[in-house]
């Protein structure tokens, strides 16, 4: 029963990491449509440790559908979030199977990276449907929230983002593993 609350514990972490920047887009819609950026190192620590700690299947799966629950919860989820939610989560799990059994720094290396793209599957949203998400966004923050969020959504700045995400998760996640060890041998899984 330790073990369960651990992991929930440091999964919850994580998804108070990610929905950490998401608040602080109510001040500025900067933060709110490139919060997978900003997302991608603040959630890596409790990612980290959670694979560090528990090296067991299903890890990535769990923050994922935490993620969702939360979201879906306070009222900010919607299809193309589930949707990112159960697709990058399954492909997650599947790195860190693939390069780590679960255990090594390859396998949480690359599986964070893809996590790291979840919070941009939330705001993917206003590239696909804009009309449906100015209007929601301007019935919700006003007319000027909306102008500023306006400005900043071209295909350049989309470009960027998803490129910045990768590169700050994989630089992020990389220092966090560079002097992995361990810790315990109880949950080596071999297939």
């Amino acid at each position: 029963m330790e073990r369960v609350v651990k992991v929930l514990a440091l999964a919850f972490l994580y998804v108070i990491a990610v929905s950490v920047v998401e608040l602080v887009g109510f001040y500025h819609p900067f933060f709110w449509t490139y919060s997978a950026v900003f997302a991608a190192v603040l959630a890596a620590w409790p990612y980290f440790k959670l694979c560090q700690t528990h090296p067991m299947p299903g890890m990535a799966i769990l923050c994922a559908v935490l993620l969702l629950m939360v979201n879906f919860i306070f009222g900010q989820g919607h299809e193309y979030f589930a949707l990112g939610c159960v697709v990058l989560g399954c492909i997650a799990e599947g790195l860190r199977k693939l390069f780590g059994n679960y255990r090594g720094v390859k396998g949480v290396i690359t599986s964070y990276v893809v996590m790291s793209l979840i919070p941009f599957t939330k705001s993917i949203v206003l590239w696909i449907d804009y009309d449906t998400a100015m209007e929601l966004i301007i019935s919700n923050m006003g007319d000027i929230y909306a102008a500023v969020m306006g400005r900043m959504l071209s295909k350049y700045m989309f470009m960027a983002m998803v490129v910045l995400t990768v590169v700050f998760a994989f630089i992020t996640i990389w220092m966090l593993t560079r002097n992995w060890h361990p810790r315990d041998n109880r949950y080596d899984y071999v297939d």
